[in-house]
């Protein structure tokens, strides 16, 4: 157990703070987020007030999100162009999002608000990435059946042709993602996430990489590429504005990130043996698990009392939650592995992995 001195009387656990930042290097690097709709909790389960969960999460979550990025540049995950232009929406909706904090802190209700915004976000996209993904999941097992040749992505939303399609200049093109979409269009993505990256103490990876895929039309792979990739810009404007408003402990992000420098490697590296269908499952599971974790912690709060069963329902179900998604992508590439080798795989997981090349 450790002490910070900003946080007198607060006993803090050394190994899960690490764990942590493990864990979340992990599915982050996956799925292609910063992971703060996970982190925030877990570090106000642990005992962090909401202003420095928050402050935390994003120092860890931008320093995690280099350290992906480099992976998934060498594999050609990342379209910087498509990046890059997001920046300008992102920083204008950070700057709105961390005000929106400061604003609820100052009015003594930072733990209420950050928690509610984040179950009901959740728990909507969440919602959507699962349903669609089975969706998809069932065509591919179509496919499979008639012994047809699978494509690495596929997902079955009409959205991105009808926003392809408004033609507001700037059009632009991204070879890399092989779309021409209006610029207005990715920097509203940008807005929006970058709103709640600031407000809700996330990368905003949890809602840009489903807007990449479902809005804007970018395959699965790439857009986690891309998602970390702008984290760290957003995130290094992020890591500065709540710096300035006091809300960034670094040692213990710096403890975090020590997890997470060997996490991220494995969950970026994992992205070559999986479908697309298979990051979005991950994405969809981790969000929803994230939600119930946030709904035990608000219950504690709102109640006002030390109920210990509470208490402990979020530490279970939030570090739980981790040990599940980590046990999923292993056993996603485990079994992509064994499939590779020329091994038999379950029938269902045919349509989750990729054969050989």
């Amino acid at each position: 157990m450790i002490t910070f001195p900003i946080l007198p009387g607060i006993e803090i656990n050394l190994f899960l703070l690490v764990f942590i930042g493990f864990t979340v290097g992990i599915v982050g690097a996956f799925i292609g987020v910063g992971g703060g709709y996970m982190i925030t909790p877990a570090l106000m389960v642990l005992g962090f007030p909401a202003n420095f969960a928050v402050g935390v999460g994003i120092a860890h979550i931008t320093a995690k999100s280099f350290i992906a990025t480099v992976r998934h540049k060498q594999l050609g995950n990342v379209d910087a162009k498509l990046g890059v232009l997001m920046i300008a929406g992102t920083m204008a909706g950070v700057e709105i999002g961390v005000r929106l904090l400061n604003w609820v802190r100052d009015h003594g209700v930072a733990d209420k608000a950050v928690l509610t915004a984040s179950i009901i976000v959740m728990l909507i996209i969440g919602g959507y990435i699962v349903w669609e993904s089975t969706k998809s999941k069932t065509k591919l097992d179509e496919m499979v059946q008639r012994r047809e040749k699978l494509p690495r992505d596929m997902q079955l939303s009409s959205i991105p042709k009808r926003l392809q399609g408004i033609e507001i200049p700037p059009m632009i093109h991204f070879p890399k993602s092989r779309l021409t979409i209006s610029l207005w269009v990715v920097l509203s993505v940008g807005f929006f996430t970058g709103i709640l990256a600031g407000f809700m103490g996330v990368g905003g990876g949890f809602v840009r990489v489903p807007s990449l895929v479902y809005l804007i039309g970018m395959p699965s792979i790439i857009a986690v590429g891309t998602d970390l990739f702008e984290i760290i810009i957003s995130g290094g404007y992020s890591i500065i504005r709540h710096t300035m408003s006091g809300n960034v402990i670094i040692y213990a992000a710096v403890l975090m990130v020590f997890g997470a420098s060997v996490g991220a490697q494995i969950g970026a590296i994992g992205t070559r043996y999986v479908r697309g269908v298979s990051v979005r499952y991950v994405l969809g599971y981790s969000v929803f698990l994230a939600s119930l974790g946030s709904m035990f912690k608000l219950a504690h709060i709102l109640i006002g009392e030390n109920i210990s069963w509470l208490q402990k329902g979020a530490q279970m179900i939030i570090f739980g939650s981790m040990v599940v998604l980590v046990a999923m992508i292993v056993a996603l590439i485990g079994i992509a592995v064994i499939h590779r080798k020329g091994g038999q795989i379950p029938v269902w997981a045919k349509s989750l992995v990729l054969e050989k090349d």
